[in-house]
């Protein structure tokens, strides 16, 4: 009946060859199986890491009162460090967590956008101040002097903003402080 199995056997060893050489491709070309998400390990958190890093820095910075910073020295974007500020008070369990709160979110107002590479400060040129007339000194104070000097206006501008920001944050948060009757009257100026 069979005279001659070999065609038989080729066929045979070549399916086989041709199968194993589909199965090796498949397992290379194949994506990974699935992994089980890794639990998170204890540590602190995202805010905590914020916040520290914010307060090394403004510990190292040895800032200066009434000194305006520019934001691209911060470590982190000035939005996440308010983020954690927020979410610091909120979780904040004792009267000493939230004062340190309180005085982070005064540090953070002391920076604001395109500043400059040196800080902005409330010491002017004195030449300016002594070649003013003395009916300018005797202006009354709620007018608007208009011989003040670009690097005063300027530094008005900024401190307006710091004014305002604290302002709002503190509204946002709910904190009384001094500066909510100055606050209202920034508020109905704007």
């Amino acid at each position: 009946m069979f005279q001659d199995t070999t065609p038989f056997l080729l066929a045979l060893v070549i399916t086989f060859t041709v199968l194993v050489c589909i199965a090796i491709y498949n397992s290379i070309n194949s994506p990974p199986p699935l992994k089980q998400a890794e639990k998170p390990e204890p540590g602190p958190s995202r805010t905590r890491e914020i916040l520290a890093r914010f307060s090394e820095f403004y510990i190292n910075l040895d800032p200066v009162e009434d000194y305006i910073y520019d934001t691209a020295i911060l470590p982190d974007p000035k939005q996440h460090i308010i983020h954690a500020l927020y979410v610091g008070f909120d979780e904040s369990e004792t009267e000493e967590d939230r004062e340190a709160i309180k005085r982070g979110i005064h540090a953070i107002t002391n920076f604001q956008d395109l500043v400059g590479e040196n800080p902005l400060t409330k010491d002017f040129n004195s030449s300016a101040t002594e070649t003013l007339s003395t009916q300018l000194l005797f202006q009354d104070p709620n007018e608007e002097n208009i011989n003040l000097s670009e690097e005063e206006k300027r530094y008005n501008d900024f401190k307006n903003k710091v004014e305002h920001e604290l302002y709002e944050h503190f509204n946002h948060l709910k904190i009384e402080n001094d500066l909510s009757k100055e606050g209202q009257e920034l508020e109905e100026k704007i």
